[in-house]
């Protein structure tokens, strides 16, 4: 997890449409939820928040989203939820992760910031789908980096699980500590509200 759990002004604005309510108040740094239910209905929250992982789950159709929420309590003793980054889910016979197929190719890089021969195709928080642009055997285990646009790259590590065609082997991903999966949930979050607009228009 990163050291906050901040949404970018295009996922608050899209929350803000599925809730129909606004989450932003210049003065705050972080969107948050104020929770006013009485000392008792706080107690108790607070209680849970500090034993229970807490979530805000959204469903639409065959998709479902889960929000992680943050029990946070302010100078004057105020409870508010933050909102973080949240995984997106295939439903159907077997759920899993949403999965990012991409319109190009996108070629890993090593520690040094040089093109490795992986490139990725289709990537979830879980796993990606990986070729060999060299044509030789994929490795068992790799430790490379995620180009983003604008941003500083992420680290993935996987370990392979199988081939699923002539050209394609699935690597499950082992994220690593700090920002890392934080910011990979962020990603995908703004790719897929790019390739499912109707979803803000449902709210």
């Amino acid at each position: 997890m990163s050291k906050k759990t901040l949404l970018s002004r295009d996922e608050l604005a899209y929350i803000q449409q599925i809730l129909g309510t606004s989450l932003s108040s210049g003065s705050l740094p972080i969107p948050s939820f104020r929770v006013d239910g009485g000392a008792t209905a706080n107690a108790l929250l607070a209680g849970l928040g500090k034993h229970s992982e807490l979530k805000l789950e959204a469903n639409f159709g065959e998709q479902r989203l889960s929000f992680p929420l943050q029990l946070v309590e302010d100078e004057f003793h105020a409870l508010h939820l933050e909102l973080g980054a949240p995984g997106i889910f295939q439903q159907g016979a077997v759920q899993r992760s949403w999965r990012l197929v991409l319109e190009h190719p996108v070629t890993l890089l090593n520690e040094n910031g040089q093109e490795s021969s992986l490139r990725v195709y289709e990537i979830s928080p879980s796993g990606v789908l990986l070729d060999n642009r060299q044509q030789h055997s994929l490795p068992e285990n790799f430790n490379l980096w995620l180009p983003l646009p604008g941003q500083e790259p992420i680290r993935l590590c996987g370990r392979r699980v199988r081939r699923v065609s002539k050209q394609l082997t699935a690597f499950r991903l082992d994220l690593l500590p700090g920002s890392h999966g934080e910011r990979l949930r962020h990603f995908l979050f703004q790719q897929h509200r790019l390739q499912h607009p109707q979803l803000q228009q449902r709210a």
